[in-house]
Parts: structure tokens; C-alpha cells; sequence
């Protein structure tokens, strides 16, 4: 009796407009969703893990603003609305909006696009993704001719499939054409802020010693997922330094997961040194003599 009424309660949940599960997990999915996402991890680590690098897409940075503020309601349907920007990886939609609807009728989640163009009219882009809640998590599968705009996918004459995976930290989307794939798996960004002090005259490997002439700098930016801050000194001729920041999680190995920031010079991609403490670590700093910084993490107001 007791799975009877409850299978009654389903059914008669599932025939209105407000399925109250379906609000929940559209609220929770617009909150996961939200934010800026990085697959510096997968791409940097790729060879060494020995992944087949044709399914590894270059470097993408994916910021996903919410904008449900403005929340839209038709024929009396909530829908969550974000504007989407994303960089790198050779996609060809680089601006979007993004609106995700309930669909109760069919117990999921609908996600549409539009691309932004140029002089910001909006374009409807063939292709929907209807997710669904798996445990703590969220699963998406995309169908439409231009899905392929969207994220890098395998080229070819075969049918796309394209799997979206959204958790609270990671967003993996998968892309297959017969034995052919290609996945992006990213994850969420850390914004930090530094505060740095270049000596002027010095190089690395210099003590610093009877030196107090300072090129300090407030407010500079990057995040956690590979992110780069680049700085020019005042000197002349001028120097370029660079601080990278990952919160290293490795693929394979015993190897605690560390939060690491890297000092380069020039263009060179070798660090020239590098401090570590532990993962997800609010704070980190270096000192070197001839270089000093300290980074904090700076939650994002946006998310």
C-alpha cells in the first residue's frame, strides 16, 4: 500500500507544472553550474598519464555567470539564465547565453543556447542538452547538428554524442563519433589575489644583500586551475616575471595534492622555483630574495 501511494504521488507529481523535485534540482544545478571552470589539470598532465593526446582538447577557460536575477517566466515555466564565455580549444561559439527549463512531462532538465554575436544579436544554436540527477551529481546528453559548436569534438560524418558530467567541482563533457572522442574535463576555478615585490637590479640567485630598491605590486590576479599572472618591471631594459598557481591533483602516483606557486621568467615554461603547502589551502607565499609574494584566495562575488 505504502509503494502504491507512493507511486500515485509520482505519477500525479510528474502530470503538473510543479514537479517539486525537478524545482530543487534545477535550483542545485544552476548553483553547480555557475562559476569558472579550467581543464589546466587534464592538459598538463595528459602525457605523463599516458592518455592519447588526440583526445585531449588544447587549453580551454570556460566563466559562466548566472544571471537568473533576471529570471524569465513563460506560460508560468521558471527558467535559470547564464551568460557564457569560453576561450581557447578552437570552439566556434566563444559568447552564449545559456537557459536551462524544466520539463516535467519528461521528468528532466532542458538546456538551450543562443549564440552572441558581434554586434550582440542572439542566435538560436541547434542543439539542447536534457540532464538528469545522478546521486550528488548531474548528467547531461546533447542532440542537435551544432553541439559540436560548442565544446571540441571529433570531426567527422558519424553521429555526435556528446555526455555532460557536472559535479560540485568538476564539469566533463564528452564527445563521440564511432571509436573517436575527444572530452574536456574541467574544474572549478579559485580566484586568488597576490601582492609582489620584484628588486630591482637583481637576478635569481641573488642574496639581496645591501639591496632595498622595490617594485611592489597590489592586486594582482589568477586562479588556482593554472592560472597566470604576468608582470612587467619598471626596470630598464624591462623584465618579464610570471606567477603560475595550481592546485595539483595528480592523475596517477601516490603524490599528495599540493596547492603550487611557480615563478618563471621570460617565456620560458621551466620554473625557476616554486613553493607548495597543502590543497585548497586559503593562502600561499614565496620568498626568494630578488622576489617576494603572497597569495589569498578571493571567492568570487559572481558565483
Amino acid at each position: 500500500m505504502v509503494a502504491s501511494f507512493w507511486l500515485s504521488q509520482f505519477n500525479a507529481y510528474a502530470d503538473s507544472k510543479d514537479a517539486p523535485w525537478l524545482e530543487k534540482d534545477m535550483s542545485e544545478l544552476s548553483r553547480i553550474y555557475s562559476g569558472e571552470w579550467d581543464n589546466d589539470r587534464h592538459v598538463f598532465f595528459a602525457k605523463d598519464s599516458g592518455i592519447d593526446l588526440d583526445t585531449v582538447p588544447s587549453r580551454l577557460n570556460v566563466q559562466i555567470l548566472n544571471k537568473s536575477e533576471n529570471l524569465a517566466k513563460k506560460g508560468g515555466d521558471s527558467q535559470s539564465v547564464f551568460r557564457v564565455s569560453v576561450s581557447g580549444g578552437d570552439v566556434k561559439v566563444e559568447k552564449r547565453t545559456e537557459t536551462f527549463s524544466i520539463l516535467p512531462e519528461k521528468g528532466l532538465i532542458r538546456q538551450k543556447f543562443h549564440n552572441i554575436s558581434e554586434t550582440d544579436e542572439s542566435e538560436p544554436i541547434d542543439c539542447v542538452v536534457d540532464w538528469k540527477r545522478e546521486g550528488k551529481n548531474f548528467r547531461g546528453l546533447s542532440q542537435g547538428l551544432e553541439c559540436s559548436s560548442l565544446y571540441p569534438s571529433p570531426v567527422g560524418r558519424k553521429k555526435l554524442t556528446q555526455i555532460w558530467t557536472l559535479s560540485d567541482s568538476e564539469l566533463w563533457i564528452l564527445g563521440k563519433r564511432g571509436n573517436d572522442q575527444i572530452e574536456a574535463r574541467l574544474r572549478r576555478v579559485r580566484p586568488f589575489e597576490c601582492w609582489v615585490s620584484i628588486l630591482r637590479g637583481a637576478k635569481h640567485g641573488d642574496s639581496g644583500k645591501d639591496m632595498n630598491d622595490w617594485d611592489f605590486r597590489r592586486g594582482v590576479k589568477l586562479h588556482d586551475q593554472g592560472g597566470t599572472a604576468e608582470i612587467m618591471t619598471d626596470e630598464v631594459p624591462s623584465r618579464k616575471i610570471r606567477l603560475v598557481l595550481r592546485d595539483v591533483e595528480w592523475p596517477y602516483g601516490r603524490n599528495r595534492p599540493s596547492l603550487v606557486l611557480y615563478v618563471m621568467e621570460g617565456d620560458s615554461d621551466r620554473a625557476v622555483s616554486y613553493s607548495w603547502g597543502e590543497s585548497r589551502a586559503e593562502r600561499i607565499g614565496i620568498n626568494l630574495r630578488w622576489i617576494q609574494a603572497s597569495c589569498t584566495h578571493k571567492p568570487s562575488s559572481d558565483k
